[in-house]
């Protein structure tokens, strides 16, 4: 038989309403915080859960960060771009202006003037700067001028060939900037496979096409030569009943063709290269095609305000001017070319941008889901259960005011 005095039994019925008293007010705390765990030990599967959650929702938070960063220096990339544009279609504009022969020395000088000052304005462009005082231009060294002038009237790239890139999900990095030499460097001149040249002592009205290279282009650097005393051809005939004819040959002095009939505007076609000579060149008039090489913006710039500059005494030297200015034309719509390029893959890493803060959002909710399921407190049945334990509360201290007055001694 088990005895139970008087002092245990109080002390049991005060441990039982005390144990009560800690369950109730944790069902408190859980109803006022809204979370179901306040320390590790009272689940620590879910406490881990919610710790590795809270990881990766904190990663995704800071990779929309970086969307934003990312967005706000390509949108000022894009910004500077379209101004490049903008000014490159004025000088194209400027260009075709001065290519005529209603203009005198005085007017062109006029327009080479307004082309120096667009050329300062590209040269600013270039060198733009962010709201960290950090240039767009200079690839990995953004604390570096990427571009300036250098002594000899040229220019010069200061940064190097790196993209700067950030991560914006956990898989995926994005590049932020074009390095300069990509944007405003390495431009081909010409066409882009080659280039044509008039001869400095030319004397002749000819003017030669920028042309197209086909398939079978063998590059290499190749002479037009104009020739009226080729030996397929009578030497007692009168010089001006012996017709003009060309001769290509190559940087070996190899001859490709020879004897060939000119006529104005007629295609001259060998190794791939296709162009057309305009007016009447003389006799010994040479004209080069030669391999494309990178010739930045600025240069190609600074050509045409050379060109504009350029004295013509004789009638004769303003077809000299007319082929500087139809290769300074089409270096101009390559670097046309090339911005546009650049812009097209800044409006792609755009997309990209908007396509991936996409898919954070809808990570970002999936991650609050889950941990909204394991964290939070479902607040019907925590109500519920408190006001369950409340009344067990209240009735156990019912029972206990009823019951500790009662002893065995007073029965004695």
């Amino acid at each position: 038989m088990t005895r139970i005095s008087t002092t245990q039994m109080q002390q049991n019925a005060i441990n039982a309403m005390l144990k009560q008293h800690e369950t109730l007010n944790r069902t408190q705390q859980q109803v006022a915080t809204g979370k179901k765990i306040f320390k590790p030990s009272e689940d620590p599967v879910a406490a881990s859960r919610v710790v590795n959650l809270n990881d990766t929702l904190s990663s995704i938070n800071q990779h929309q960060k970086n969307v934003d960063a990312a967005r706000a220096r390509i949108t000022l990339s894009e910004g500077v771009l379209s101004s490049v544009v903008e000014s490159i279609h004025r000088v194209r504009e400027l260009s075709i202006q001065a290519n005529n022969d209603s203009q005198n020395e005085s007017t062109r000088s006029f327009i080479a003037a307004e082309v120096e000052q667009i050329q300062d304005a590209l040269l600013n462009l270039a060198n733009t700067t962010d709201s960290n005082n950090e240039y767009l231009y200079s690839g990995g060294l953004s604390r570096f001028k990427p571009f300036s002038r250098n002594e000899a009237g040229g220019f010069e790239y200061n940064g190097d060939e790196s993209h700067r890139e950030i991560q914006i999900s956990h898989s995926r990095r994005i590049a932020v900037d074009d390095p300069g030499s990509a944007v405003f460097l390495e431009i081909k001149n010409g066409n882009g496979i080659f280039t044509t040249l008039d001869g400095v002592e030319n004397k002749g009205s000819g003017i030669i096409d920028p042309g197209r290279a086909s398939g079978n282009f063998v590059a290499d650097t190749y002479g037009i030569i104009f020739d009226q005393s080729f030996s397929g051809y009578a030497s007692d005939k009168n010089i001006n009943d012996i017709p003009l004819t060309y001769s290509v040959v190559d940087s070996k002095g190899r001859v490709l063709s020879a004897g060939i009939p000119f006529e104005s505007g007629k295609e001259i076609e060998f190794n791939g290269v296709h162009t057309s000579i305009k007016g009447i060149p003389e006799d010994g008039d040479i004209f080069v095609v030669r391999p494309s090489h990178n010739q930045d913006v600025f240069t190609t710039l600074q050509n045409l305000i050379r060109a504009l500059k350029s004295k013509a005494p004789e009638a004769n030297d303003n077809i000299g001017f007319h082929n500087a200015m139809n290769r300074a034309l089409t270096d101009l719509n390559r670097s046309l070319d090339n911005i546009l390029e650049v812009r097209g893959n800044i409006g792609a890493r755009l997309n990209a941008l908007d396509a991936q803060e996409t898919i954070n959002d809808a990570y970002r909710i999936q991650v609050r889901e889950i941990l909204s399921n394991v964290e939070d407190l479902d607040f019907a049945e925590a109500v519920s259960r408190l006001n369950l334990e409340l009344t067990g509360l209240e009735a156990s201290q019912k029972a206990f005011t009823r019951i500790q007055d009662i002893s065995l001694f007073n029965f004695l």
